[in-house]
């Protein structure tokens, strides 16, 4: 028994030259111009046959005489054993027997002599590998997601397959031929939808007690000439992205101008205007009035999503910011079809929902969900508004917005309300995109900002049975659910010097789990940790700030 010993002879290895297999009875002299590539076909042209769009879309000249390059389309880049050795016979019977695989999950096969081109159509097609469409619009990338990865959030495979009706494979027009789909089931990007012309990535968001799938649609990333990536335009339920692709194509095709392509409309037109044009469709039904919106596609069960994993508690904040910035843009479009309706009165309540909803966005970076409006438009003025973080034309809300308007509302007075809305909500999103993950926002004009001293909220103790007390002070967040009690916890951090202790009080389940990591990944010293009381339904953490 055992193993050979090891020779430690030179490696070998098998010679496989790339050069073209003899040419047989070639059809063409190179005195027939060259096909012309397109994606789709023009007005009135004759109805292709199968063979003749895979041709036309799939083969590629090359520059030697009488040859071509063949790319064999796999759909998700899936290919099983018994086709993977069909390929490979293929690839000795018509070429060199090389195979090439490209970045977009395809195979292609080089130095075909072009008079077997038919033939070798037929031996793919036989194994189910003729589609058309390779390497263009319809040839969309797509990660596992959750159908094997267990870091998947959304099924980016599913999506794809539904988005394979909005770009039928081989039929899409020629005013798309230099775009890109690229969907990934997470924001890990293994499909590289941050260059894609539409890039998708699966999140999950929560609505009341249901949580449905979503996607973050990011738009006009590419890797050609100056590389740029995807803006992060708007977030979309998945059972909407078909439409508001569609939509987004249908607007492209409205107001481009004369042979400007998707990448540069995107470019022209930017991320605002865009957004605008698809907050229709980010608006998602309750489960009661449409559960569908809460299974994913191809899901046989409703969607759920685990909670924040540990140290991810900063993400969790930022996510609660851009749904109420979303939430401020939904009411304003809104607002605008009631406008449009004469329903004047209505629709002032939209407006001022959308500035509520913006304040209380900008409030979680200082730990804050207030309860109640007045509340919002206080906290907001004194810990926002007066450091200068918004115009001064947005200080004291409830002042500016707290007057709904006499009960018959007139169109102008709808629409100044409007106006101020908006401007006071694109003020808060540029506040937002200023921000980091440390959750701080600059003030518009820093010579401006007004200086404050407000102590962060520490709820009073009340009476449990505790362990031995520590000399630190304590701050109880029990009740206060992620990720509200990391960021409160940061703030108080943030107001003491560097070496002194704070005991925090949470919560059993996803708050022990995640503020105690999230604090280390902050750089803090995480000196104790253990429960309050025999049940363990509370437990204490000993804090040391570390600059």
């Amino acid at each position: 028994m055992g193993h050979a010993r090891p020779t430690h002879e030179p490696i070998k290895l098998l010679s496989y030259p790339d050069e073209p297999v003899p040419l047989i009875m070639p059809t063409s002299n190179g005195s027939k111009p060259a096909a012309v590539q397109t994606n789709g076909h023009a007005n009135g042209a004759p109805v292709e046959t199968p063979f003749e769009m895979w041709r036309r879309t799939n083969v590629v000249r090359q520059k030697q005489e009488g040859y071509v390059a063949a790319v064999t389309k796999l759909f998700m880049g899936d290919l099983t054993a018994e086709q993977m050795l069909h390929i490979a016979d293929l690839a000795d019977r018509y070429s060199n027997g090389n195979i090439r695989t490209t970045i977009n999950q395809n195979m292609i096969i080089r130095w075909i002599p072009e008079s077997r081109i038919a033939d070798l159509y037929t031996d793919l097609a036989s194994q189910g590998l003729a589609d058309p469409g390779a390497e263009l619009v319809e040839d969309i990338i797509a990660c596992p997601g959750t159908d094997t990865c267990g870091l998947g959030i959304t099924s980016s495979k599913g999506l794809a397959r539904a988005l394979a009706e909005v770009f039928p494979a081989g039929r899409v027009p020629d005013d798309l031929k230099d775009v890109s789909v690229k969907i990934s089931g997470c924001h890990n990007s293994c499909a590289q939808h941050h260059i894609a012309t539409i890039g998708l990535h699966g999140v999950g968001k929560r609505i009341g007690e249901h949580v449905a799938p979503f996607y973050e649609l990011h738009l006009g990333g590419r890797v050609d000439g100056a590389a740029k990536i995807g803006q992060m335009v708007v977030k979309l339920p998945a059972k909407s992205v078909s439409a508001a692709i569609t939509h987004l194509i249908d607007v492209y095709r409205r107001d481009r101008l004369s042979g400007e392509g998707l990448p540069a409309f995107i470019d022209r037109v930017g991320k605002v205007k865009l957004k605008d044009a698809l907050i229709p469709y980010t608006i998602v039904p309750s489960f009661q009035d449409d559960p569908t919106f809460y299974y994913d596609w191809e899901g046989e069960a409703e969607f759920i999503l685990e909670d924040l994993g540990p140290g991810e508690c900063a993400g969790g904040a930022l996510e609660m910011i851009e749904n109420g910035i979303l939430e401020a843009d939904q009411e304003l479009y809104q607002a605008k079809l009631l406008v449009d309706n004469h329903q004047y009165s209505v629709s002032v309540n939209k407006s001022y929902r959308a500035v509520l909803a913006a304040a209380k966005a900008l409030l979680v970076t200082e730990g804050l969900e207030p309860s109640t409006d007045a509340e919002t438009f206080i906290e907001f003025d004194s810990r926002i508004a007066q450091k200068g973080i918004v115009p001064a034309m947005y200080r004291d809300l409830r002042q500016s917005v707290g007057d709904l308007g006499p009960k018959d509302t007139t169109g102008e007075s709808a629409r100044d309300k409007m106006v101020f809305a908006k401007g006071f909500v694109d003020a808060c999103r540029v506040a937002t995109e200023q921000m980091g993950k440390d959750l701080k926002l600059a003030p518009v004009d820093k010579a401006a900002a007004v200086t404050t001293n407000i102590q962060p909220e520490v709820k009073p103790v009340s009476s449990v049975s505790t362990p031995a007390a520590s000399s630190a002070p304590i701050y109880d967040l029990r009740g206060v659910a992620c990720p509200m009690n990391y960021v409160k916890t940061k703030l108080k951090l943030e107001m003491m010097d560097a070496g002194e202790r704070l005991e925090v009080w949470l919560d059993a389940g996803e708050p022990i789990k995640n503020v105690p990591m999230s604090l280390k990944n902050d750089g803090h010293l995480l000196l104790l940790q253990e429960p309050l009381e025999v049940a363990a339904d509370h437990y204490r953490i000993l804090v040391e700030k570390v600059e």
